[in-house]
């Protein structure tokens, strides 16, 4: 995932046109939520443990909010990510995305707007997410997500009077659809263990409706919405129990 996000982030920035400007907000990102989960896991286990996983949410604020805000953007979100990673808990375990979760409170608290620039080279994104997707062995979760995002999405189009060839333009070229789906939905921490094809449906839903109403907010409050449901997905059982009898 690192690696991926590195290349994903310098691909961007050199070949997009982004610049290489665009890798001063990565870095403030990445610093801050590194060197802060780092303290709090030494202040915890008294034990010096590089923080991967607040290198990867670093990462994701960094290369999913856009480039031109105010540095102490990119600290808060950083900062909201890690606090929330370790105090925000359900049976010691963690409830939302940190990432998504930071990036959602500093576009509602300061304005601050998240273009996913670091989805620029689709083919990239692509090949990357399959490959997270199968590792992950959440193929179930994503293909759910895509197929009721794309066909809920199509058929309110078609109602509007779009043409089929626009709807298919729009699949082809999702690439923050995409990214979302196979870097962002599948955080194996904040995703559930059991029933995930009703979970991808369930953000996909809540993404297009979000997407009428507060368009600027739709995605990230998709997935911290459906965060908060992870829990109760977990819990379902709707196996049937099986009576044992004595003979």
């Amino acid at each position: 995932m690192i690696s991926f996000l590195i290349i994903l982030h310098l691909v961007s920035a050199f070949f997009y046109g982004f610049g290489y400007k665009a890798l001063l907000p990565v870095a403030i990102a990445v610093i801050t939520t590194t060197v802060l989960d780092l303290f709090i896991e030494y202040f915890k286990s008294k034990e010096w443990i590089f923080p991967q996983s607040a290198l990867i949410s670093g990462l994701f604020i960094g290369g999913l909010l856009t480039q031109n805000l105010q540095w102490h953007v990119y600290v808060i979100a950083g900062i909201i990510a890690i606090i929330s990673k370790h105090m925000i808990k359900i049976s010691q375990k963690q409830i939302f995305n940190p990432a998504n979760l930071g990036i959602l409170l500093v576009s509602v608290v300061f304005g601050a707007s998240h273009t996913w620039w670091i989805s620029s080279p689709l083919i990239l994104v692509l090949i990357f997410g399959i490959f997270m997707v199968w590792r992950l062995r959440r193929l179930d979760l994503t293909i759910s997500f895509l197929i009721s995002y794309y066909l809920i999405k199509s058929v309110i189009e078609i109602s509007q009077g779009a043409q089929f060839s626009e709807i298919f333009y729009t699949i082809l070229n999702g690439g923050v659809i995409y990214f979302f789906s196979m870097f962002m939905l599948i955080e194996p921490k904040t995703n559930p263990t059991r029933y995930r094809i009703a979970y991808g449906i369930l953000v996909a839903l809540l993404f297009i409706l979000f997407h009428f109403f507060i368009p600027q907010h739709d995605i990230v409050l998709a997935l911290a919405i459906g965060n908060v449901f992870v829990p109760f997905f977990n819990k379902l059982n709707f196996e049937s129990k099986k009576s044992s009898t004595n003979l």
